[in-house]
């Protein structure tokens, strides 16, 4: 707990993308780390049962304007639903954030898509696409998370030729990449070469100055099973957006 607290402390990420977290998981956090406002629920009940794919995001950078969780099913506003052949409930947690200082506001998407099935991560896929087309926005959006899927499972195709015009930002930014830097999963052991299976998208109305894969630890002891990716990004106009 300790570790997690410091680590996000150190980083200082204005949003954060939290998956596989349980209630008292945040509280241990939020005490460690203040200053965040918590967005979403538990994937069992939508409140605080389960696992959440949350977000935090500065308190004294962003005003919240909308925000939600749906399930990646046919019926996604079902809670608990799960319909395309996953043993795991999974959802998708969503804010619309108004940033005070540049006055623009993004649109931000965090899951966790299923680790057994791969029609469940596509058709979870299309689902977030679809949730992102209908908020009207045109560009501003982050999609951030656990995807499960290696670099040329299809879903990323789908993801990048999506209206939303989203880029995989450590890719982009580190196209040669060896294998052996890019893992971000390993079994607490702190090996690179695992597969990379966590991502965040933005869409091209960003600029992108940079991303890393932390491997931060303590004697060789780890925070968790998953190397954080971050990523820092820049809005590329100045122009005011609604």
């Amino acid at each position: 707990r300790d570790q997690v607290g410091a680590l996000v402390t150190k980083d200082n990420a204005d949003i954060i993308g939290i998956q596989e977290g349980f209630r008292s998981m945040l509280d241990d956090l939020s005490a460690r780390a203040p200053g965040y406002v918590e967005i979403g629920g538990g994937r069992e009940d939508g409140m605080a049962k389960g696992e959440y794919s949350a977000l935090l995001v500065k308190a004294d950078r962003f005003t919240v304007q909308e925000s939600g969780t749906f399930w990646l099913s046919d019926t996604p506003e079902t809670v608990g639903s799960r319909t395309w052949g996953n043993q795991v409930v999974r959802i998708c947690t969503w804010a619309k954030l108004y940033d005070r200082g540049n006055q623009r506001s993004i649109h931000v998407f965090n899951t966790h898509l299923d680790h057994q099935t791969p029609l469940a991560r596509q058709k979870g896929t299309e689902l977030i696409l679809e949730r992102m087309k209908a908020t009207g926005a045109a560009d501003s959006f982050i999609l951030m998370g656990d995807l499960n899927a290696k670099p040329d499972e299809s879903l990323h195709a789908t993801i990048k030729d999506a209206p939303q015009h989203l880029v995989d930002v450590w890719a982009a930014l580190h196209p040669n990449a060896a294998h052996e830097e890019s893992g971000t999963c390993h079994p607490f052991n702190g090996q690179c070469n695992g597969t990379r299976i966590d991502y965040i998208y933005a869409s091209k109305s960003f600029g992108l100055t940079d991303s890393e894969i932390l491997r931060n630890n303590i004697d060789g002891v780890y925070p968790s099973d998953h190397f954080p990716v971050r990523a820092t990004l820049t809005f590329a106009t100045e122009q005011p957006a609604p």
